[in-house]
């Protein structure tokens, strides 16, 4: 079995991941706006699923979500799946990007589906994908890269 395999299949992982979310809420002035919330996990498919409230203060002229919000979204559940992979090593984002197929309304909740694809001992591969709770449509995809140092 791979060892992303060993690390998903833990009876900890909701626990794990739950005082990750709120370690980075208490230590990050971004988390802490953010306000991410765990949603799911599914060790069969190797993911977890985070979601976000739409705050007024992330709206753009449209009132939909800012894409920078977006972004900063997807940053915090790729870096929650990456801090609970990379297990006692930090890591860092070395490259993001993202698909914008939707805009996301005001007063809504985003929830992040982060899927891990690759770990390897210095590089960790994440996808992820974004759907609105109210009714489940996909709004935007990304892919991510951490370097584990």
């Amino acid at each position: 079995m791979s060892r992303l395999k060993d690390l998903l299949k833990r009876d900890s992982l909701e626990k794990d991941i739950e005082n990750i979310i709120e370690k980075f809420k208490t230590t990050s002035q971004v988390s802490k706006m953010m306000n991410p919330s765990f949603l799911a996990c599914d060790i069969n498919q190797q993911e977890i699923t985070i979601g976000f409230p739409v705050q007024d203060n992330q709206l753009n002229e449209h009132d939909t979500m800012h894409a920078g919000f977006i972004a900063a979204a997807f940053d915090e559940a790729f870096g929650i799946m990456a801090a609970y992979l990379g297990q006692e090593k930090e890591n860092v984002s070395i490259n993001i990007s993202l698909n914008c197929i939707k805009p996301i309304p005001m007063g809504d909740i985003i929830q992040i589906t982060v899927k891990a694809t690759s770990l390897g001992r210095m590089i960790l591969t994440l996808t992820g994908e974004c759907h609105l709770a109210s009714n489940k449509l996909l709004t935007n995809t990304g892919l991510a890269t951490f370097a584990l140092v």
